[in-house]
């Protein structure tokens, strides 16, 4: 479950970078670079059946953190389509914006709570 949460958060990262982060050079690149290589290790942690370590662990709370950070722009967004009355624009970017931070909250917590005894991923 945790290999195929770190598979569609990068599927989804590449896809909020590729429709609206295209000529960003802000924080918000580096944070979608963090979330990749991120669920990249853990797909290898995983694939090798090795336990995941206090890095691991820190890279999985710096992508919480740049979710929270996706949560407050995603709130933005939608308090200014409310004002302005502009949802027909902004649907697909709340909608993707969204499924990447519900999955890079779910991975994390999985993370957290997964049991590495066997070296198998829950």
């Amino acid at each position: 479950m945790l290999r195929l949460y770190a598979i569609l958060n990068i599927i989804l990262a590449i896809i909020y970078f590729m429709l609206y982060l295209m000529s960003s050079y802000s924080y918000s690149i580096a944070g979608i670079l963090l979330v990749i290589i991120c669920n990249a290790i853990i797909i290898v942690k995983i694939d090798k059946g090795l336990k995941f370590k206090l890095i691991n662990y820190v890279f999985a709370g710096l992508s919480l953190v740049f979710a929270g950070f996706l949560s407050l722009w995603v709130f933005n967004v939608i308090r200014s389509s409310i004002a302005y009355n502009y949802f027909s624009n902004s649907w697909l970017y709340i909608l993707i914006t969204v499924l990447l931070i519900a999955g890079i909250t779910a991975q994390f917590f999985l993370m957290l709570f997964s049991r590495r005894d066997s070296g198998a991923a829950i």
